[in-house]
């Protein structure tokens, strides 16, 4: 009998020992964070001894740049400071440059944390561009379901029972969402935008007002219809909801999503940890805003993709066929999975709309090799409205999910293929709609198309263009000071026009338009120094954007740009990037100097390089 107590009393000592190694977890892989300001250091892991605390970090960054950590790096934990004593493969101080693929690694050693610190603060300083990382967990968690912060009654799945699918809302109205960022601590964020999508009028994108004390904010907008909307903060997503015009939403923004933005950065499989990002609270579609994420694969096997099968020479029926077999083979994957049957109608919707969308759009024939056997002069066998048709046989251009997600305006256009005969009348009308509704933001739509909208059974068409082309006039009349014209000048004149007049002064030429995000970012980072260190009569601004761009939206933001702003057509605009200088995407500068030559700069997209450049340009 003693023996026996004597085995579970060392069974005991033995489970406490265990406990409370665990409790103390000493080596902690791919710790959670609560928030960061950068996304270039990545911790993978924590070991703590009794004499110190090692972070092994991952560095990433553009190739040639360079990390630096410096000598007043500290961890912060239960109000106290733990200074940095040592590192490997980083020299403190000193510029760490960047390999091709961008990636290092190294290891930070610092005082030793408190054996029951339950998490830690990594701080380069309290300066603007110092980097920090809050809330380093070291309870070995995997990822958060409800943060603390968030409302009591939101903590928990909806009650979708008896509810009826959410619809599309064919209503317009001026939209506000009350921003609450969750986690929230200081210079964690520079800049949050709402992207907005609607099947109408495409991408928009709104700028959000945020109080830098609290983590709050306002953003309101005039909306067309349902809109599917995005959160980026810093360029980075944070999740995605459902908003009806004329709505006052509080949205809730988990920051500890940005785990799933520092795990997306690994070449590797890496999990990346299931965090909801964000949730809605005043909506009607606040039960589908709210649904857990769905667990999803981390990768999909190959042979649910045509990819490998698209030969170059397939004729058209071939290559339809095929992409219908796995179009079906994709959602009969999916649609073993245990999710709520909303998440499913979801994911079968942005499948439809972002994934089998692009391969016949596209027409990825192209981007297969090119066999010997096939000549130079091979042209491909054309994708016909029949071979439209057989594409949509199967899909039910009436069911409201397909408006509730990204690129529904690109899905109906590809249904504009469709012949007449044999479409729906409500995509007909869709179809004629997302023509007018262009023709609205260019002030072009007639009287008698307005009129013929006006005879369908449903108003908000026709409502919704007649107010778009009368904000659109507004906003042409209030422009007309803000905007250089250049509407008569040939597409091959164009340039030499813009910058003849600035011989002898440095000029740097803008690409960008209203809806691109690291456009907006790019100037607004730049715009302080156009009245700092590169303020100058010696140096022009010139913005081209084209007519992407909404004309109502280009004339709120031009004011607040130091410069002067050309809102080209798609003839100059196509004529400048295609053939003049190459360009494939935006932001891009050509930078002209004093003597009027002028060459295009990828590099300047590097503020840092663009701010150099100018300065030495200047004082040349």
């Amino acid at each position: 009998m003693m023996r026996k107590k004597s085995i579970l009393l060392l069974l005991a000592i033995a489970t406490l020992i265990l406990t409370a190694c665990n409790a103390d977890n000493k080596v902690i892989d791919f710790p959670i964070v609560g928030t960061a300001n950068n996304t270039s250091l990545v911790i993978e892991r924590v070991e703590r001894t009794d004499t110190a605390t090692q972070l092994t970090i991952r560095g990433f960054h553009f190739s040639g740049n360079w990390i630096r950590i410096p000598a007043k790096t500290k961890l912060m934990a239960q109000g106290k400071e733990y200074t940095l004593k040592g590192s490997i493969g980083i020299e403190i101080g000193k510029e760490l440059y960047m390999p091709e693929d961008g990636d290092s690694c190294f290891t930070l050693m610092f005082e030793p944390l408190p054996k029951r610190c339950q998490t830690f603060d990594y701080m380069e300083g309290t300066g603007k561009n110092d980097w920090r990382i809050y809330d380093i967990d070291l309870t070995g968690r995997k990822g958060t379901e409800y943060p603390t912060t968030l409302p009591q009654g939101m903590k928990k799945v909806p009650d979708t029972e008896g509810l009826q699918a959410p619809q599309y809302t064919y209503t317009f109205g001026e939209t506000t969402v009350n921003i609450h960022l969750l986690g929230y601590r200081d210079g964690c964020y520079k800049k949050m935008v709402l992207p907005i999508y609607s099947p109408l009028d495409g991408q928009r994108t709104v700028d959000v007002t945020m109080d830098p004390s609290t983590g709050e904010g306002t953003a309101t907008f005039i909306q067309y219809g349902t809109g599917y909307t995005n959160v980026v903060i810093d360029g980075n997503g944070y999740g995605h909801f459902l908003l009806a015009p004329g709505e006052t939403v509080e949205l809730y923004v988990n920051l500890a999503a940005i785990n799933k933005t520092l795990r997306y950065k690994y070449p590797d499989d890496i999990t990346i940890p299931n965090i909801k990002e964000c949730w809605t609270q005043g909506s009607i579609y606040d039960a589908v805003n709210n649904l857990p994420n769905p667990e999803m694969p981390p990768f999909l096997p190959d042979a649910l993709f045509p990819d490998k099968e698209i030969r170059y020479d397939m004729t058209a029926d071939e290559y339809v066929e095929l992409l219908i077999e796995k179009r079906n083979a994709l959602n009969n994957y999916f649609a073993t999975h245990a999710w709520h049957p909303w998440t499913k109608e979801i994911q079968n919707a942005n499948r439809l709309n972002l994934t089998h969308l692009d391969y016949i759009t596209r027409d990825y024939r192209r981007r297969a090799e090119r066999k010997p056997h096939i000549p130079e002069d091979y042209t491909h066998d054309p994708i016909l409205p029949k071979h439209y048709e057989q594409w949509f046989a199967d899909i039910d251009l009436e069911n409201p999910w397909i408006f509730l997600v990204p690129n529904s305006d690109e899905l109906i256009n590809m249904a504009a293929f469709i012949r007449p005969e044999n479409r729906s009348e409500e995509l007909h009308q869709w179809i004629i709609a997302l023509a007018a509704v262009k023709k609205a933001y260019d002030n072009t739509l007639t009287d008698g198309e307005l009129q013929t909208m006006r005879s369908w059974k449903n108003p908000f068409f026709a409502d919704v263009c007649e107010d778009i082309q009368k904000r659109t006039r507004a906003a042409i009349q209030h422009s007309a000071k803000n905007m250089e014209h250049v509407e008569e000048v040939a597409p091959e004149a164009l340039f030499q026009t813009m910058i003849a007049p600035h011989k002898g002064k440095v000029v740097l030429v803008d690409f960008w338009n209203t809806w691109c995000i690291p456009c907006r970012n790019a100037i607004q980072t730049i715009e302080p120094y156009k009245t700092g260190e590169l303020a100058s009569n010696d140096l022009v601004w010139i913005y081209i954007a084209n007519e992407t761009s909404p004309m109502t939206t280009y004339e709120e933001m031009i004011p607040n740009i130091k410069g002067l702003h050309y809102r080209v057509s798609d003839a100059q605009w196509n004529f400048l990037t295609d053939k003049q200088f190459d360009i494939k995407s935006i932001p891009s500068y050509v930078l002209v100097d004093k003597e009027g030559n002028y060459s295009l700069r990828k590099d300047l997209r590097d503020h840092t390089k663009m701010v150099n450049t100018l300065k030495e340009m200047i004082k040349k």
